[in-house]
């Protein structure tokens, strides 16, 4: 771990990732309100469409070309294309509580799936809840926890950039998700160890200006088997 005076309580982190449920398998969608996106629903089955934190409140569209089904329990929706031969791309306007975002969903022959529309927002506006948490190992160690329970805070935005970097031969390093405070950034990657030979991973090998923290899940890796790797570190202007 490359944090000075840190909790001994992060080491835990292998056994909090052990115990946590994997995620599941969405299109995640972000969109500001305004804005139209492009995604994938099921010529015969049905699709759920979601927003995260959020409720469907009305949702406008050609009903000759959907058969739609509403949760208003849930604020959530269920839409299948009106002919399981049709490819032709169905438009919606989906209404939320805060925004109103157009979806252009075209129909692929795969088995039912789940849309989770993520609406946007300034993360320069405000300063989430970890950050106004008090000390600043206290901040760190909050984020770590929440990216290895995978856990998305309502006032921190969360990108899901699926990315792959350089950075040593043998090594794949992908970056899956990242976590954007006004001045602290938190990045979850899948480190896999693709040569030949064994791979022994130290922290302080990652470490670079403006990284705060480093927490490898598995420092050995053999041929064949990757990690999860987290890093915090400061939010640059580019973010």
């Amino acid at each position: 771990m490359i944090l000075s005076n840190f909790s001994p309580s992060l080491f835990l982190l292998p056994l909090l990732l052990a115990l946590s449920s994997p995620a599941s398998a969405l299109q995640i969608l972000d969109a500001k309100d305004g804005e139209t996106v492009l995604g994938k629903i099921s010529q015969k089955e049905v699709t759920r469409i979601s927003v995260e934190r959020g409720r469907i409140r009305k949702v406008t569209g050609n009903a000759g070309e959907f058969v739609l089904e509403k949760d208003e329990e849930k604020g959530q929706i269920f839409v299948r294309p009106v002919s399981p031969e049709s490819t032709k791309p169905i438009n919606l306007f989906i209404t939320s509580e805060r925004s109103t975002i157009g979806l252009v969903l075209q129909p692929v022959d795969t088995p039912s799936d789940t849309l989770v529309i993520r609406e946007g927002r300034d993360p320069l506006t405000s300063t989430s809840r970890m950050e106004k948490s008090g000390r600043h190992v206290r901040t760190i160690k909050n984020l770590l926890l929440a990216m290895a329970g995978d856990a998305l805070p309502d006032d921190m935005e969360v990108r899901e950039p699926t990315q792959e970097l350089a950075l040593w031969p043998g090594v794949r390093l992908s970056l899956q998700r990242v976590w954007l405070g006004t001045g602290i950034v938190g990045e979850k990657y899948q480190l896999a160890n693709i040569g030949t030979i064994e791979l022994n991973l130290a922290e302080g090998d990652l470490y670079k200006p403006g990284v705060m923290a480093v927490s490898v899940e598995q420092g050995r890796l053999r041929p064949g088997e990757s990690t999860n790797l987290f890093v915090i570190r400061e939010r640059r202007a580019h973010d």
